[in-house]
């Protein structure tokens, strides 16, 4: 198939009112999203028009080149919702479908320039006091806790009984809230990311009230967490510096986390490569760091927005236009060969931690976190099975995130159950 139109002349304005433009979600949670990858490619190149939610149009960037221009480029591909055309002109509103988590808000993956580099400095200095050993004591604390109630059952949903609640809980541990608090946490996350207009838009009202609630509580007594790391910063934060530090990356940070663990588990499940009872030999960091190539947990990154004309993969961009990231899209398009050290040359799984002022701030703790919890799993389900075909199995994905919906299991050969369980860390 040959691309659609001719380059740089057609603007994403003039795209939007053609029949048949690709969903993002179909990218995320749809049967073969690697193939609509590909079809994307084959019809507009390297740059494809999609739409966000009908009626809202953005460009999805597929080739890698592009990719690290856009994610380099702050100075001219903002962050900041303002700056996106279709939120200034109201036809997209903060209680929209795709407004609810567009909209402008005050925090670490928000915003540019110096106040984001002001919100950097205190979650990274936060996230370099972090002492591993007692974070992996953490992590295999509710590996432990989770794992116990999955083999007393005999049968288990990866998902909802392992995957999603040990970050869940390890999460809740390293920024003080309680179980019960991180759980709520984690429920409004979802109905933020998928997108479900005034729902959504409660749900982030509910994630700010409670995470103000935690710092007032750490204001008044501090403890041995991040989020007291936070208001003992040297910049001497306010409540709403550090409001903002603490929601997007407790937020974002639980999301993706999930989405990591659940994917390397299905393929320890479905694909022999990764099962040693059948042969393959592949350890649980190659299996997590497959899924970063293969199958990320963010196959697409929150969307950036042109502030100037400009040319991307010969599409000609507009000032304000939606430029979302397709991490995925651009992975498989190339493999980085060449001198430029930004192309992160070799394996290109790297860009899913993104790159340039709005990469990753916490890829050592949420690398350490995912591959306790996979080798956890892998250690103590013995005789472990799908009770549905691999092929049955769906993605439950939000514009910007992709995992299985489930993972049925079964234990044919349940192991004994754990001798003695550590005692648990203090926070």
């Amino acid at each position: 198939m040959t691309v659609t139109t001719s380059t740089q002349s057609e603007r994403l304005t003039d795209l939007a009112g053609l029949a048949g433009l690709t969903p993002l979600s179909e990218t995320t949670s749809g049967p073969d999203p690697a193939a609509v990858y590909e079809a994307l490619r084959a019809r507009w190149g390297n740059v494809a028009p999609v739409l966000l939610e009908p009626g809202v149009p953005a460009w999805l960037v597929l080739g890698h080149r592009e990719l690290v221009t856009v994610l380099r480029n702050e100075g001219l591909y903002s962050r900041d919702a303002r700056n996106w055309g279709l939120f200034a002109d109201g036809t997209v509103g903060p209680g929209s479908g795709v407004g609810g988590i567009l909209a402008p808000r005050d925090g670490i993956y928000y915003v540019d320039g110096a106040r984001h580099r002001h919100l950097r400095r205190l979650v990274d200095d936060a996230f370099e006091s972090v002492d591993e050993h007692r974070l992996a004591a953490t992590v295999e604390y509710w590996c432990g806790l989770a794992l116990d109630r999955v083999l007393a059952a005999g049968e288990a949903d990866l998902v909802a009984d392992y995957a999603r609640a040990v970050p869940l809980l390890v999460m809740s541990t390293m920024f003080g809230l309680d179980p019960e608090q991180a759980r709520a946490m984690l429920g409004h996350a979802r109905k933020v990311f998928q997108a479900k207009g005034a729902a959504g838009v409660e749900s982030l009202n509910a994630q700010r009230a409670l995470i103000s609630d935690l710092i007032a509580d750490r204001r008044a007594a501090p403890s041995d967490d991040l989020t007291s790391a936070i208001l003992r910063h040297p910049s001497a934060p306010t409540d709403l510096d550090a409001q903002s530090a603490v929601s997007a990356t407790l937020i974002l940070g639980s999301e993706f986390e999930v989405g990591w663990i659940t994917q390397a588990l299905r393929l320890r499940l479905t694909d022999p490569r990764f099962d040693g009872r059948s042969g393959g030999r592949l350890s649980a960091p190659d299996t997590l760091e497959a899924v970063l190539g293969s199958t990320p947990p963010a196959p697409n990154a929150a969307p950036r927005f042109a502030l100037a004309d400009t040319t991307l993969g010969d599409r000609a961009i507009a000032a304000g236009d939606a430029v979302v990231p397709g991490i995925l899209g651009a992975s498989a398009e190339s493999r980085g060969t060449g001198d430029d050290i930004w192309l992160e040359s070799g394996n290109l799984s790297y860009l899913t931690w993104g790159a340039g002022p709005h990469a990753c701030p916490a890829r050592r703790p949420a690398t350490l976190i995912a591959q306790i919890t996979v080798e956890a799993a892998l250690r103590r389900l013995g005789g472990v099975a799908l009770t549905v075909p691999p092929e049955a199995l769906r993605s439950a994905g939000t514009l910007f995130s992709s995992a299985p919906r489930e993972l049925p299991v079964r234990f044919e050969v349940p192991r004994p159950a754990r001798p003695a369980r550590p005692v648990r860390p203090e926070r």
